[in-house]
């Protein structure tokens, strides 16, 4: 690139420092709004471009770090991409130049186009922060923020045209090439780096990274090959039935690995029953959670219908319940069983009801807290059976945010109705309103919770309920 002399007016001599980079300040402000570069020139020297090269990549840096948001670090590997600007400013300058046989005049036109683009820059990223948080940019509206980007570059591109017409200058053909050159050496790296490297990235996440490491354990060879035994274990720990008495058997499901509330639904109610209902030793536990893996089994249809078999050969047919609590998220028809990044497939009401009719299991309170659990009712309802859900088959339930203990469900029946309550049907009745009033208290549409209790289920419930009370010496009391 040859090397121009200082542009400056006849007379004063030509300045030097701070009073030459305040005069090319001043000159790019004019080039960024199309104007002459005001009375004394600019100072074009190799100093002067050496600090605009700097200023443009520290303006970039800082432009960037402000328009960030979040946790974030620096990315050095960002320089290549800050630098090609400059680099086409440095080639595309003097072609145009030496095109218009004005070679002398390089360092000018370059240091001119440093210094204009520290003003457009602050100007378009400005703008665009604005639209990015002071305005409510919705739908169409939100093409503004792109607007506003891509009409700062088109802006540079015309000015760096007349700043090269007026320096050169340049016949009519020669403002055409110019506005070709600007285009080449100012529009492509802005639109084709738009979405490019930048200087500031998003801090590593250390619940992302626990994420990741808990997700290569889920998809580890070992966990596959756990699965049986941990299976095995938790059925053989189930204890013989305590003969002369029904026996109530608890098998409780997690079935959705991303949220914990399910998890500490099924740990909270497998505690509940073993100390208000007899369950210890007879109750089963099937989690989807990262934070069992080694040691609950997965809940999956495969373990479900092996644990109600287990079960099931364990019960008298005639004496004997089964309370199956199931929680997780939910569609119409289906209960969700998921641990990303394994493919479970979900369990549809049908094949519930075949589960337990091959279980041979008789006597049988359902209890499904999930999204449209109502869609389950027709499939398992019969005369033995208490079927109850946490919502009807065309409603959401609600409150299955990963830091709940319980859902809203969960909360009023188990954690709240049953500890007062022996009967799992009058539990069910003093938990509708407290449900019905914390979804209005949130203006959700009410989950309407159901229930079918079959024509003989209530009489085998109450003789449950009368053993355990005389074994308890007149009453179920009140869990802590």
């Amino acid at each position: 690139m040859a090397v121009s002399e200082p542009v400056s007016s006849s007379g004063p001599p030509v300045p030097h420092g701070r009073p030459a980079f305040m005069r090319n300040l001043h000159g790019g402000l004019a080039t960024a709004f199309l104007r002459p570069l005001p009375r004394g020139g600019l100072v074009a020297t190799w100093g002067q471009l050496a600090l605009f090269i700097v200023l443009t990549l520290v303006s970039t840096l800082v432009w960037q770090r402000v328009a960030a948001s979040g946790a974030v670090q620096f990315s050095p590997g960002a320089l290549p991409d800050a630098a090609l600007p400059i680099t086409l400013l440095l080639v595309g300058c003097p072609a145009l130049a030496a095109l218009a046989g004005r070679t002398g005049a390089t360092l000018g036109l370059v240091v001119t186009m440093l210094a204009a683009s520290l003003w457009l820059d602050a100007v378009v990223t400005l703008l665009v922060l604005v639209g990015d948080h002071m305005l409510p940019l919705r739908g169409a509206l939100a093409w503004l923020r792109y607007g506003l980007y891509y009409a700062g570059v088109a802006w540079f591109v015309v000015a760096f045209a007349v700043a090269a017409s007026r320096m050169l200058p340049l016949s009519a053909p020669g403002r055409v090439v110019a506005l070709a050159v600007g285009a080449a050496v100012v529009a492509y790296p802005f639109v084709e780096g738009a979405g490019g490297r930048q200087f500031w990235v998003s801090a590593p996440d250390p619940g992302a990274l626990a994420r990741q490491q808990s997700w290569a354990a889920a998809a580890g060879e070992s966990l596959l090959y756990s699965q049986p035994d941990l299976l095995g274990r938790e059925l053989g720990a189930l204890l013989p039935r305590r003969p002369g008495r029904p026996n109530l058997y608890l098998v409780s499901v997690a079935g959705y690995a991303e949220q914990d509330v399910f998890m500490r639904e099924v740990t909270a109610v497998d505690a509940l029953f073993a100390e208000r209902f007899g369950t210890r030793g007879r109750s089963v536990r099937l989690v989807n959670n990262r934070a069992t893996l080694r040691d609950i089994p997965l809940a999956t249809r495969t373990s479900l219908a092996d644990s109600l078999r287990k079960v099931g050969a364990m019960m008298n047919r005639d004496e004997d319940i089964l309370f199956l609590f199931m929680t997780s998220h939910g569609l119409p028809g289906r209960f969700s069983l998921s641990f990303y990044p394994l493919s479970f497939a979900d369990l549809t009401p049908p094949e519930l009801r075949r589960m337990l009719d091959d279980a041979g299991i008789r006597h049988r309170v359902l209890v499904l807290s999930a999204c449209y659990s109502g869609s389950f009712v027709d499939a398992l309802r019969d005369d033995d059976t208490l079927v109850i859900t946490a919502s009807a088959p065309d409603r959401n339930s609600f409150g299955c945010s990963n830091e709940a203990d319980f859902t809203y469900f969960g909360r009023a029946y188990f954690d709240e109705a049953l500890r007062r309550h022996g009967s799992f049907v009058e539990a069910f009745d003093a938990a509708l309103p407290v449900i019905a009033g914390r979804e209005k208290a949130q203006d959700y549409e009410p989950s309407a919770p159901q229930r079918a209790v079959g024509a003989r289920i209530g009489a085998r419930l109450s003789a449950w309920q009368a053993a355990l009370e005389a074994e308890r010496g007149g009453g179920v009391p009140p869990a802590k």
